[in-house]
């Protein structure tokens, strides 16, 4: 029998920001929901922790919600008194001030047409978990923002039955591995998830960093063709901003990236790990069974007819077979260590101020910088950023095509079904033409062709996609053209 927690709120709203920042969550995420049962339990007790672990490891639930909700015009917003300690100010004898920054916090929140909501995992727990997901559920006072204070319960049963005058509705998992159109990404448990989650607590970071996606199809879209995409070799892509009005010649790529892995290295010593152990940091593979390594990417504006091809941040790309533990260390090093990653040095040992593009509020940063830019799948690439090819091309390859595929192997693509080379001219708009660009190389070597191309594979693929000799650093970095079309030529 399936198994459902249900959550009865106690007014029709729902009140929990979305990634984005701005907008309200829709529908609530499952991985919301398992939060807030780990908030609530006693992780000591055995049964707990037994029923949070099972819980994890389900497939993604489907998702029961009212129809039709309404995004409010204006967020709720309170004066509220933060966390952040100021040692000037004391309000006590004994306890320091807090400041709440002098404006008011904004929830953003929709407005429902009734105020249950159910989570239906299609299997069973048993008699003995059951009953202490029951009393977890029972537990939590409220879903969203502790203002959105609601009754939750859980049992095994039936599928709730349908709702024939349309007040409700069904947002159901897609197939694993597949981003139907209309579909949206929405954040899930997963096995280790726990685990996760109390390692964050302990070292004080967002549960949110620890979160997982899974595309749900929208009830609401008509057309869901089930479009198979292919992952790209990268997973995370995390992104910093140059300071306002900081743009560099993208002929710095090199450079910029090589201080950016530099400076990397730099904190994971610092924070006493054995760098030289980490091949997937320092990209020097001790056999060609290591984990695929990280690209130090540079992000230049291209793809808009007032771009100049400029850079304006920097990215790191983290393979989806990077061990866990050189995960966590990079993510440590790049976010909390010392406040994160906030400078790197240049040119003359010049300071390059760097800003993180959070997941919370990247939408409000320019399309350059956000990582979704990089990321989102398509079947046509084009590079922003001239390729280097991995060997010099063959006698019988004038146009360098094959030279290129091999190297889309060697990245981690799937083979491109069509292949444009210009040894010369830009694809995109704005970005800069290949010739010019330093390649660095041995000395008394000649260095490598490098060239511009755009790709076509037969099945979307997922970003970042950056391939060639230089791809570690940055050079061949590609962008999405989702709504180009090949001409015959």
């Amino acid at each position: 029998m399936p198994f459902h927690i249900s959550v009865e709120l106690l007014e029709p709203l729902y009140q929990a920001t979305a990634m984005d920042g701005e907008r309200a969550e829709w529908p609530p995420h499952p991985a919301r929901l398992f939060c807030a049962l780990v908030a609530h339990a006693d992780l000591d007790d055995a049964a707990h922790r037994m029923a949070l672990t099972w819980l994890e490891a389900q497939e993604p639930p489907v998702v029961t919600v009212p129809a039709r909700p309404m995004e409010a015009e204006h967020p709720r917003a309170a004066w509220v008194v933060t966390n952040t300690v100021d040692p000037k100010k004391v309000t006590h004898g004994l306890l320091p001030g807090r400041t709440a920054g002098g404006v008011p916090r904004a929830w953003a929140q929709k407005t429902l047409s009734g105020t249950r909501m159910v989570f239906s995992w299609a299997a069973e727990p048993g008699e003995e978990l059951t009953p202490v997901l029951k009393e977890l559920a029972h537990r939590v006072p409220y879903f969203g923002r502790s203002t959105g204070t609601g009754l939750l319960d859980a049992w095994c049963g039936p599928d709730e039955p349908g709702d024939e005058t349309g007040w409700r509705q069904h947002w159901r998992p897609a197939p694993a591995g597949q981003y139907p159109r209309g579909s949206r990404p929405i954040r899930v448990p997963y096995r280790g998830y726990l685990a996760w989650l109390e390692e964050a607590f302990e070292e004080q970071g967002p549960a949110w960093s620890q979160s997982l996606t899974h595309h749900y199809l929208d009830p609401d879209h008509d057309d869901r063709p089930e479009t198979p995409v292919v992952d790209g070799p990268f997973g995370d892509l995390l992104t910093f901003s140059f300071a306002p009005g900081v743009a560099l010649d993208p002929r710095w790529t090199l450079e910029l990236t090589g201080r950016l892995r530099s400076t990397v290295m730099g904190t994971l010593e610092a924070m006493g790990h054995d760098v030289e152990a980490m091949t997937t940091v320092h990209g020097h593979k001790n056999s060609p069974d290591d984990p695929r390594p990280v690209a130090y990417l540079a992000l230049p504006f291209t793809g808009h007819h007032h771009a100049d091809g400029m850079l304006r941040g920097l990215g790191i790309a983290l393979p989806l077979e990077i061990p866990r533990q050189d995960r966590k260390a990079l993510l440590a090093a790049l976010l909390r260590h010392d406040g994160g990653l906030r400078r790197i040095r240049f040119a003359d040992g010049e300071p390059l101020d760097l800003v993180q593009v959070s997941p919370a509020d990247q939408d409000s940063w320019p399309q350059t910088v956000q990582p979704g830019t990089w990321q989102k799948p398509s079947t046509v690439w084009a590079t922003v950023l001239p390729m280097v090819l991995d060997r010099f091309p063959k006698n019988g390859d004038p146009y360098w095509a094959e030279s290129v595929t091999a190297s889309c192997v060697a990245a981690g693509l799937p083979e491109p079904v069509r292949v444009r080379v210009s040894q010369h001219h830009a694809m995109v708009a704005g970005a800069r033409h290949a010739d010019g660009f330093p390649l660095r190389r041995k000395d008394r070597e000649r260095p490598l062709p490098s060239c511009h191309v755009r790709l076509t594979f037969p099945v979307p693929v997922t970003g970042p996609v950056v391939l060639g000799s230089k791809k570690n650093f940055g050079l061949g970095l590609c962008r999405p053209e989702p709504d180009f079309q090949e001409d015959d030529q």
